[in-house]
């Protein structure tokens, strides 16, 4: 019994020792050939890559390469039909091959046409320069291959090498010539062939979702991913920064969707929205269905999270959806944010102080005796009750200047918000109106000057980007009129006053009032939500502290009251 297990044991060890010894000889042989390869066209290819980097700087790269494949073409005639190679009969395979060679290189030489086709896609000569230059590289290469090629026979009679092996040795060059010409074309004709099927598709489909879309690019084009992927985000940032396309971000994945498809899609929605004043979850889904085309998931997170022409609010018997359209008929608790249906008299101003309860009126007045007291004393009183302060205390004191009596923070809040979620969503986007330049910007996102006019009306809002005196747009930039935001849920009646300040002549520059949809800009948040920002001790206030870095959290937890 000891026998048969000694026996097993030997087996086993001698198995993993076979294995181990078949992996190195496998490692050592692709060294080995690794380095056979190296030192047989090595020297091809760094022969090539020197010549175009050469031919670059002096920006000769392609009338180099003409002059270089005319003198080839001229040598291989003579070679495969006058039979002036003195190693190589006339009209033989091995004379007349290199023809065949010298003229698909000269094919190569087609690349300006390709990189004009590329660029009517949207890609420029600079943003595939590494590809550009690797494709002259492969170029040279190959003609340097082929010279190796003609140059073996020449050696065998030199040396007296067996005039056998070096036929071999030539056609294994001409054959990587070969192969590196048409991998070179194949290349590009890929690229050409990718940006055209990213273009057309982006016409033809309005939905498509990115990761199966970029997989199924990755896996049809012989690129490398990291190329393909790089073609396509650059086309498809190019259409969302001209606003022909739309990125959401939803539960499984990013969804691409056509502005134009989307908008008449939505506008119909919003006008459905309209026929009643709110809706349940489920009410809401059965009206929209998937109008969209989006996955079940996806479709269940756009209504939740992503619906420009209204948003929930929270009523006594659960969540419900309101549009724009009826939020006037709304009223929201100051302090909890609780909402209920108000039927208010015509002409009659709500008001913004209103509290669903005793609790709520008790916390927002303690809310305000914290706010009121001295800044030394609260900072005090803030580390004495567990409040972490993750900067120094100055950034309190510059939302500060947002908590301003009277309502009147409320433009710099919607101002310092909207920029924060525009900085959240990866945009290039600055501050400018801290410098109080009279008529100035406020905001400057991906290039784009903007305004922020935040006012308890849509008409108001618009109506404080106008002179009081002449009645003219106050807000011009280098051009023609600055962007105006507004707040998201007065978007649609801020242009259709836009509209008609347009026809009164109102705008400078601007006659179309089909343009006011341009000039006026999605905040990305409500009046209320830029209203509560400036109240102490709201959600919105909170989130925007955290957001700014100043406060995180309590060390006590449970409040967020001291």
């Amino acid at each position: 019994m000891l026998q048969i297990v000694g026996a097993l044991i030997l087996l086993i060890a001698g198995f993993a020792i076979l294995r181990l010894l078949f992996r190195a000889l496998i490692s050592t042989a692709s060294a080995l050939a690794g380095l056979i390869l190296l030192c047989l066209f090595g020297p091809a290819l760094l022969a090539g890559y020197i010549t175009e980097r050469i031919t670059r700087l002096f920006h000769i790269r392609w009338l180099a390469g003409v002059f270089l494949t005319i003198a080839g073409m001229i040598i291989s005639f003579m070679w495969g039909l006058d039979g002036k190679h003195i190693a190589l009969e006339a009209h033989t395979f091995d004379s007349v091959k290199f023809i065949l060679t010298t003229a698909l290189a000269g094919g190569l030489l087609a690349v300006p046409l390709q990189i004009k086709n590329i660029q009517q896609n949207g890609i420029t000569p600079e943003d595939i320069s590494k590809e550009i230059n690797g494709y002259y590289c492969c170029f040279y290469t190959a003609f340097f291959l082929m010279a190796c090629s003609a140059c073996a026979p020449l050696i065998a009679l030199q040396y007296d090498i067996s005039p056998s092996l070096m036929w071999w040795g030539g056609l294994l060059y001409w054959l990587a010539a070969l192969v590196t010409l048409l991998w070179a074309a194949s290349q590009i004709q890929a690229l050409k062939k990718l940006t055209c099927a990213i273009s057309q598709t982006l016409e033809e489909q309005p939905v498509l979702n990115s990761k199966s879309w970029l997989t199924s690019l990755q896996n049809d084009y012989s690129l490398p991913d990291s190329l393909t992927e790089r073609i396509w985000l650059m086309l498809i940032s190019q259409r969302i920064s001209r606003g022909e396309l739309r990125e959401f971000e939803l539960a499984d994945g990013n969804w691409l969707l056509n502005n134009a498809w989307y908008e008449r899609n939505m506008a119909g929605f919003n006008e459905q929205l309209k026929e009643n004043l709110s809706f349940t979850p489920d009410e809401l889904k059965t009206l929209f269905r998937n109008r969209l085309n989006l996955s079940p998931e996806a479709n269940d997170d756009f209504l939740d999270r992503c619906l420009d022409g209204g948003d929930w609010y929270p009523f006594s018997e659960g969540r419900r959806f309101v549009s724009f359209h009826h939020v006037d008929e709304l009223r929201i608790c100051a302090s909890c944010g609780l909402t209920e249906v108000h039927h208010a008299p015509e002409n009659h101003k709500p008001d913004p102080e209103w509290y669903c309860s005793s609790l709520c009126r008790e916390t927002e007045t303690l809310c305000q005796e914290i706010y009121e007291r001295p800044y030394n004393s609260f900072i005090s009183d803030a580390t004495a009750n567990g409040l972490i302060l993750m900067k120094l205390p100055e950034t309190w004191s510059t939302n500060e200047k947002m908590f301003a009596s009277g309502g009147q923070g409320h433009g710099f809040a919607a101002e310092r918000g909207n920029h924060i979620v525009d900085r959240v969503r990866l945009k290039n986007a600055r501050i400018l109106g801290d410098n109080n330049a009279r008529n100035g910007a406020d905001r400057l996102v991906s290039g784009t000057e903007i305004q922020t006019k935040y006012c308890s009306t849509a008409a108001r809002s618009v109506g404080a980007a106008f002179d009081g005196q002449n009645g003219q747009y106050r807000y011009m930039g280098n051009n023609g009129p600055m962007q105006l935001e507004v707040p998201r849920d007065q978007y649609a009646g801020a242009v259709e006053t836009m509209r008609n300040k347009i026809r009164e002549g109102k705008v400078p520059g601007v006659t179309d009032p089909a343009e006011a949809s341009r000039l006026i800009r999605r905040g990305h948040l409500t009046y209320t939500q830029a209203r509560n920002i400036t109240r102490f001790g709201t959600i919105e206030s909170v989130t925007y502290d955290i957001a700014e870095g100043s406060v995180v959290s309590l060390a006590a937890g449970g409040s967020v009251l001291p």
